[in-house]
């Protein structure tokens, strides 16, 4: 008889036991999904809809689809809180087509890459690719709208990437992982309209100089081998051949007269 009354007071502290540790593991499930709600909801980009590209339409060159529409920044800011995350590009255009700012991860992480590199070793032989030098040439010139200042937002690109971004829109000046970043600054050759009627400066490139002006946005999906760069035209260009066909989603805001 004593036995069994052992036996049941082990069944009941396994019971006990099993109720206490499942009761845990649900409070602690709850916890972690209070907590991922709690980031979520601090997060303003979280609010932004997410880009849909079901809308692209063919175009006549069999490389490339695109979809267009007249936007204003309310539209652009999205976009940007959206490309490191969701893996596309965005090229900001002034009247005349120039590029005044290039956002892609690619881009940037290959840049970033090239500037490691020294242009020759001690005997001469060059050490950067023809990419790399395009890369520099284009988004390493500070005398360019497009100038990167180096992509230091890569060092921890959830973070400062969206810091890059908040700096671009507001024409702000600051540092990035100890690298001088300057949206405010005055930059020669664009083609913007300066009227008293859209209030933007023809000579600055933040976002928000632009908060009365409109822009032709256009979707587009290229088809291409190997590595890729972005030319002097603006054009995305192939650097070297592969079998493998990648594709690549672009976004153009260029700026309307």
């Amino acid at each position: 008889m004593e036995n069994a009354v052992q036996a049941l007071y082990i069944a009941f502290a396994v019971l006990v036991f099993v109720i206490a540790f499942s009761v845990t593991l649900y409070l602690v499930d709850k916890v972690n999904e209070t907590a991922k709600n709690l980031v979520w909801s601090l997060d303003e980009t979280a609010y932004y809809d997410t880009l849909e590209l079901t809308d692209l339409i063919s175009g006549n060159d069999e490389n490339k689809n695109n979809a267009s529409r007249i936007v204003g920044i309310d539209t652009i800011i999205p976009s940007l809180y959206r490309y490191y995350k969701e893996s596309f590009a965005v090229k900001i255009l002034d009247e005349a087509g120039n590029l005044m700012q290039y956002f892609d991860t690619t881009t940037e992480g290959n840049l970033m890459e090239a500037k490691t590199k020294n242009e020759n070793d001690a005997s001469g032989v060059q050490l950067r690719t023809d990419q790399q030098r395009a890369l520099i040439s284009l988004y390493d010139a500070n005398s360019r709208p497009c100038y990167m200042f180096g992509a230091p937002w890569l060092g921890s690109i959830n973070k400062d990437a969206k810091t890059r971004i908040d700096m671009y829109i507001s024409g702000s000046k600051g540092y990035i992982n100890n690298t001088l970043v300057d949206y405010g600054r005055s930059c020669s050759g664009l083609a913007i309209t300066s009227t008293p009627e859209n209030g933007s400066k023809n000579d600055k490139i933040y976002l928000n100089n632009f908060k009365n002006r409109k822009f032709k946005e256009i979707f587009s999906q290229y088809a291409y081998e190997g590595d890729t760069v972005t030319d002097e035209f603006d054009e995305l260009v192939s650097l070297t051949g592969t079998k493998q066909i990648s594709t690549k989603i672009v976004i153009t805001y260029q700026l309307i007269k």
